[in-house]
C-alpha cells in the first residue's frame, strides 16, 4: 500500500527506551476517503513531495527501530493489554527460575541423604535409666507401717521387772524365773510406770509365746487392792477350751486378793449365769419408787411389758424401794455368742466400770463377727447408761452436760484394748469396729527373719524350735494305716521314738535325698511309761469319731490311751480329758480344729494333721500347739496326691510363713511296709465301722 505506514512491534527484551510521542502534521492529515496521503501527493509540488517523503522515510526507519509504548501507530486499547502480557510474562518467567532452582536443591539434598544399609539393626539411642521408686507415703497408718518389734528369743529376768512381791513369789513357785518376749514387752506398757502405754495395743505374737500371761498379770497386779466388787475387766476368747484354759491362769494369780473371776461360755443355764453375774439388792428411794409404780402400772394395763425385766425386779423389792444391781464378778471371761446374750438380756449387766478390754485371738473372732458381737459390746462400752440404771455421778453429768459446769467433772474413764492373735491382719475395716484409741503394734518375731514381709501385711511365724513333715499317703484311702504305722513305729516304740523323731523320723522315712528304709512296725512297747503325747487334728467331728473307732479296732491296746474331743461332750467331759491328757495318762487325743485355738497343754510332743487345714492360718494354729514355751516339737502333715500342690507350695515353700530357717521335710513311707499284715484287718475294720454308721 503506498505512501501507508506500518508500525512494527518489538519483542520487550529487545524495546528501546520508550520515546516521546510524535504529534501528526495537520497538512499531512490523510483523507478519509482516500489512501493513507494519497490526496496530499497529487497536490503540492514536486519539490514538496520529494522533501515529504524524504521524511516519512526518515519518521519510519525511527519507528521501525526504536518502537515506543505510547506510540499513535499502536491503538491506545492494544497498549493496555501489552502491558499486562509484558507483566504477566515476567511473572511466570521468576517462577519458572524459582522452581528450577528449587528442583535442582531438591536432587543434590536427596543425593547427600541416601546411604546405603547393611542388613544390620538400625542404631538406636541409650536407654534413659528411670530411677528407682521411693514412695513417700503409706497405704497404712504409721502404727500398722511401723510397728514395734521384739525377738522371740528375748528373755528378761523376772526380778528385773519391778513384780509386786507376791506375783514374784507365785511365778518363781511355778517355776517361772525369766519372762518371755511378748511379756517382757507387755508388762511395762500396761502397768503404771515410766514405760506406760496410753492408749490401746495389738500384739502379734505365735501360739505358745505366753500371751495368757501376758495380758492377766497386769491386770491382777492393778486390780488387787479392789475391795468393792465391780466389772473391770472384760476378756473374750473364741472357745470354750480358751475360757477353761485363761479361768485356770487367772485363779491361780487371783489366789491371796479377794478378786472373783467369772466365766460367760454356755456350759450352765442361761438363769443360773445371770444371777451369778448380777446381784440385785433393794435401796430405799420413796420418789423414784413412785416414778416407777406409775410406769409399771401403765405398762402393765396396757399389757406391753411382762413381769421380767428392770420393772419386774422393782415389782419384787419392798415398798419405798428401788432394786439396784451389782456386778458379781470382777474379771468375766467370756465367748462372744454369751456376752452378747448377756448385754441384750441381762437386767442390770453394765460395763461402765470395765477398765480392760483384752481380745484374745482376734483374727478369728473378728472374720467370722458372731452375732455381731463387735458392734454390740462396742455400743454397750461407749455409749450412756440408760437412764433407770444411771449412778448418782452419771445423772449429774446429764444433767448439767449443756452447761458450763459440765467442766468441772472428772473425765470419763478410758478402756484400755489389748487385741491379740499369733496372725495379726492388718485390716484397717475389721479393727475400725474395735474404736481404738491411740493404738501400737507389737509383733514378736525371730531376727532370722526380721527383714522379711509378707507381701498382703499378715504375719504368719513359727517357733523356731519346730520341726515340720510332710508324709505323702497316696489318693488317702489308707491314711488310717499310716497314722498306725507313724505311731507304733515312730512316737510310742521306746527309747528309739526319741531319737529317731528327732533325726526326721528315721526308721521308714526319707530326707529330700530320697534315702529309705523298710522297718516295720513292732506294736506298742511300754506304752504307759512313754512321755509322747500326740494331738491329732481331723477336719470334722463325725470324723474324729470314725478315726478314733478306727484304730481302736485296728490296734486294741491302743484304745485306753486315746481320747477324742466332740462338742456333744459335757463342759465337766471336756475338762476331765484335757486334764487326762495334760497328766499324761491319755497320749492319743483326736480332736477338730475346735483345739487348734489357743488350746495350752504343756507337754505335746507330735502334732499330726490327719486332715490337711483349710487355710494357712488353721495351719498355724494346729502346730502352734507343739513347741511351746521354748520347747521341741514336732508337726506330722499327711498329704494326698490332689493335696500336694498346694501343701508344698504354699505351706512348704510360701512367703507367708517364717521359720527361722527351717524347712518341710519331706518323709517318705512305703505302703507295702504300711499295709503288709494289717490288710484284711483294715477291710473287717471298715465294714463294722459302715455298720455302726447306719445303725
Amino acid at each position: 500500500m503506498g505512501g501507508a505506514l506500518y508500525a512494527r512491534w518489538v519483542p520487550p527484551q529487545r524495546a528501546a527506551p520508550r520515546a516521546q510521542a510524535v504529534k501528526p502534521d495537520p497538512s499531512h492529515e490523510t483523507h478519509p476517503s482516500t489512501g493513507d496521503g494519497e490526496q496530499a501527493f497529487k497536490n503540492d509540488s514536486p519539490n514538496q513531495r520529494t522533501d515529504s517523503a524524504q521524511k516519512k522515510r526518515k519518521r519510519a526507519s525511527k519507528t521501525a527501530e526504536q518502537p515506543v509504548e505510547g506510540d499513535v501507530s499502536v491503538p491506545k486499547k492494544h497498549q493496555a493489554v501489552l502491558s499486562k502480557f509484558e507483566r504477566s510474562s515476567k511473572r511466570a518467567e521468576t517462577v519458572r527460575a524459582a522452581a528450577q532452582q528449587e528442583e535442582s536443591e531438591d536432587e543434590t539434598s536427596e543425593r547427600t541423604a541416601e546411604v546405603l544399609q547393611d542388613l544390620v539393626p538400625i542404631p538406636q539411642p541409650a536407654p534413659v535409666s528411670e530411677a528407682p521408686f521411693e514412695p513417700t507415703f503409706s497405704a497404712l497408718p504409721s502404727w500398722l507401717a511401723n510397728p514395734v518389734t521384739v525377738s522371740s528369743s528375748k528373755t528378761v529376768p523376772l526380778s528385773t521387772l519391778s513384780l509386786h512381791p507376791a506375783f514374784l513369789k507365785k511365778l518363781n513357785k511355778q517355776g517361772f524365773e525369766e519372762a518371755l518376749a511378748v511379756q517382757s514387752a507387755l508388762w511395762p506398757m500396761l502397768r503404771p510406770g515410766f514405760e506406760e502405754h496410753l492408749g490401746d495395743i495389738c500384739v502379734s505374737a505365735r501360739t505358745g509365746s505366753g500371751k495368757t500371761l501376758a495380758y492377766l498379770l497386769p491386770i491382777i497386779e492393778a486390780l488387787r487392792e479392789q475391795t468393792v466388787t465391780t466389772l473391770s475387766a472384760l476378756i473374750v476368747v473364741p472357745t470354750r477350751q480358751l475360757v477353761d484354759q485363761a479361768l485356770k491362769v487367772a485363779e491361780e494369780l487371783c489366789a491371796g486378793t479377794k478378786l472373783k473371776v467369772g466365766t460367760a461360755l454356755g456350759n450352765v443355764p442361761f438363769a443360773v449365769e445371770q444371777k451369778h453375774l448380777v446381784k440385785v439388792r433393794p435401796v430405799y428411794n420413796p420418789e423414784k419408787a413412785k416414778e416407777l409404780r406409775d410406769r409399771a402400772s401403765q405398762q402393765l394395763s396396757s399389757a406391753i411389758a411382762g413381769s421380767n425385766g428392770f420393772l419386774g425386779d422393782f415389782l419384787a423389792v419392798p415398798n419405798d424401794h428401788i432394786p439396784e444391781y451389782e456386778s458379781g464378778v470382777d474379771i468375766l471371761i467370756c465367748t462372744p455368742g454369751r456376752l452378747v446374750e448377756h448385754i441384750e438380756s441381762t437386767t442390770g449387766f453394765l460395763l461402765r466400770y470395765v477398765r480392760w478390754l483384752v481380745i484374745d485371738e482376734a483374727d478369728q473372732l473378728l472374720t467370722q463377727n458372731f452375732q455381731g458381737w463387735a458392734t454390740v459390746l462396742m455400743n454397750a462400752l461407749h455409749n450412756e447408761t440408760p437412764e433407770d440404771f444411771m449412778n448418782a455421778q452419771e445423772s449429774f453429768r446429764k444433767r448439767i452436760q449443756a452447761s458450763v459446769y459440765s467442766m468441772a467433772l472428772p473425765s470419763e474413764r478410758h478402756v484400755t484394748k489389748v487385741v491379740l492373735s499369733a496372725t495379726m491382719k492388718k485390716d484397717l475395716t475389721k479393727l475400725g469396729i474395735l474404736r481404738l484409741k491411740r493404738p501400737k503394734l507389737v509383733v514378736i518375731e525371730d531376727e532370722t527373719d526380721g527383714e522379711q514381709m509378707v507381701a498382703d501385711g499378715d504375719s504368719f511365724e513359727l517357733p523356731s524350735t519346730l520341726s515340720e513333715y510332710g508324709v505323702p499317703v497316696g489318693d488317702g484311702s489308707n491314711k488310717p494305716l499310716y497314722l498306725l504305722f507313724t505311731l507304733l513305729r515312730h512316737i510310742f516304740a521306746g527309747e528309739h521314738a526319741d531319737a529317731s523323731t528327732a533325726g526326721a523320723l528315721a526308721g521308714s522315712t526319707a530326707d529330700e535325698s530320697g534315702a529309705k528304709t523298710t522297718s516295720r512296725p513292732t506294736g506298742v512297747a511300754n506304752l504307759e511309761s512313754s512321755q509322747n503325747r500326740v494331738l491329732v487334728f481331723v477336719k470334722s467331728n463325725e470324723n474324729a469319731s470314725r478315726l478314733s473307732h478306727l484304730l481302736s479296732v485296728l490296734e486294741p491296746p491302743l484304745q485306753p490311751f486315746i481320747g477324742t474331743m466332740t462338742p456333744s461332750a459335757s463342759a465337766k467331759e471336756t475338762q476331765k480329758l484335757l486334764r487326762s491328757f495334760g497328766s499324761g495318762k491319755t497320749k492319743l487325743l483326736i480332736a477338730s480344729d475346735a483345739a487348734s485355738r489357743g488350746l495350752d497343754i504343756p507337754g505335746i510332743s507330735h502334732v499330726i494333721n490327719y486332715d490337711i487345714p483349710t487355710s494357712t492360718v488353721s495351719y498355724v494354729h494346729r502346730v502352734g500347739r507343739t513347741a511351746r514355751a521354748g520347747k521341741d516339737g514336732h508337726a506330722l502333715t499327711f498329704v494326698t496326691k490332689s493335696e500336694a500342690g498346694w501343701f508344698w507350695n504354699q505351706i512348704a515353700k510360701g512367703t507367708s510363713m517364717k521359720r527361722g530357717g527351717n524347712k518341710v521335710t519331706r518323709v517318705e513311707m512305703k505302703e507295702r511296709d504300711v499295709t503288709w499284715d494289717r490288710k484284711r484287718t483294715y477291710q473287717e475294720a471298715l465294714k463294722e465301722l459302715q455298720g455302726a454308721v447306719e445303725a
